[in-house]
C-alpha cells in the first residue's frame, strides 16, 4: 500500500513538474514573440513629407520606418516603448510628430525590432534595442544630419533601450527620457503578475526559459548600472505622478545618477506615459524648450 501512495505521489509530482515547465515555456515564448505588426495609420495623418527608410540596428537586423522631413538641419529619432510600432498611438506619437514637424524638425519614426515592418524574431524588453538606437543614429548622419543636432524622444521601454547604450550615443545633440526603469526586468515582473496573473513562482524560470531559449536576458535591463557611463550629458527625464507601471521613484532614483545638470518633469495628473496626453501645454514648454537649448550646440 505504501508503495502504491509513493507511485502515486511520484505521478502527482511528475504531472505538476509537467505542467510548471510547460506554462512557463509557454509564457516565454508569448512574451517574446513579435508585437504589433500592423500599420494602423497612413503617414499622411502625420506629414506629407515622407519617406519610407530602411536601415539597420548595430547587430545587423533590417529596421524600417518613415523620416519626415522640414526644412531645418534638425533631426528627433522616436524610440517606442513595448507594445506600440512605429505609430505608438498609446503615446499619442502621431500628434507630438505633427508638432514637431510644425516647428521645423525632422522626425524618424521606426519600428523596434520584431515589431512593425522590421524584422527580428524575438523582443527584448530593452535587453537589445538600445542595437536599434545605435543603428538609427548611424542612419541619421548617413542622411547628412550632423551628430549635434540629432536628438532622441524615447518612451517607457524605449527610454530604457537608450539608457542601455548611452555610453554608445554620447555625440547625439539631445536625449528625452519618458518614463525610464531602474530594473526593468523588475518592471516586467510585476506586470506578469498583475496584469496577466501569472504567479511570482513562475517567473524565474520564465525569465530563464527567455534566456536558454529565445536568447533573450532582461536581467540585463539594468539602466541603473548605465546611466552613470556618460556623466558629461544633461538629460531631460518625464514622468506621470500617478503611473503605477512604472512608478516615479524609478525616474528620481537615475536623476539622482546622472548629470547634476539633468532634470526632472513630473506631470501630476498623468499614468503610465500620459505625459504629453495629461498636460499637452507642459510637455511643449519642457521638451521643445529642451531641444531648442541642447541642439546644435
Amino acid at each position: 500500500m505504501i508503495r502504491r501512495y509513493k507511485k502515486i505521489l511520484i505521478i502527482v509530482v511528475l504531472i505538476l513538474a509537467i505542467l510548471y515547465l510547460g506554462l512557463s515555456l509557454y509564457v516565454s515564448h508569448v512574451m517574446t514573440s513579435p508585437l504589433s505588426r500592423h500599420i494602423d495609420i497612413s503617414p499622411e495623418v502625420i506629414s506629407n513629407n515622407f519617406e519610407d527608410v530602411e536601415f539597420t540596428a548595430s547587430d545587423g537586423v533590417l529596421l524600417k520606418g518613415w523620416l519626415f522631413k522640414s526644412s531645418s538641419e534638425k533631426l528627433v529619432i522616436m524610440v517606442t516603448g513595448l507594445l506600440p510600432n512605429r505609430v505608438n498611438t498609446e503615446y499619442l506619437a502621431p500628434m507630438i510628430m505633427r508638432e514637431l514637424i510644425a516647428e521645423g524638425y525632422n522626425v524618424l519614426a521606426y519600428d523596434t525590432r520584431a515589431h512593425g515592418k522590421s524584422a527580428g524574431n524575438r523582443v527584448g524588453y530593452g535587453s537589445v534595442e538600445g542595437m536599434d538606437v545605435v543603428g538609427a543614429g548611424s542612419f541619421a548622419k548617413s542622411r547628412g544630419f550632423e551628430s549635434k543636432n540629432i536628438s532622441i524622444l524615447a518612451d517607457s521601454t524605449g527610454a530604457v533601450s537608450t539608457l542601455m547604450v548611452i555610453d554608445q550615443i554620447k555625440d547625439v545633440g539631445a536625449i528625452v527620457l519618458d518614463t525610464p526603469a531602474t530594473d526593468f526586468q523588475r518592471i516586467v515582473s510585476n506586470r506578469l503578475w498583475v496584469e496577466k496573473k501569472v504567479p511570482p513562482f513562475f517567473h524565474p524560470t520564465i525569465f530563464f526559459f527567455n534566456r536558454i531559449f529565445f536568447n533573450i536576458d532582461i536581467g540585463k535591463a539594468k539602466p541603473v548600472e548605465k546611466i552613470t557611463l556618460d556623466l558629461e550629458r544633461k538629460l531631460l527625464f518625464l514622468h506621470a505622478a500617478k503611473d503605477e507601471t512604472t512608478p516615479l521613484e524609478n525616474s528620481k532614483k537615475l536623476l539622482a545618477l546622472a548629470n547634476k545638470e539633468s532634470k526632472l518633469v513630473v506631470f501630476e495628473k498623468g499614468q503610465h506615459i500620459e505625459t504629453y496626453k495629461s498636460d499637452p501645454d507642459l510637455y511643449r514648454k519642457e521638451v521643445f524648450g529642451f531641444l531648442e537649448a541642447e541642439l546644435g550646440k
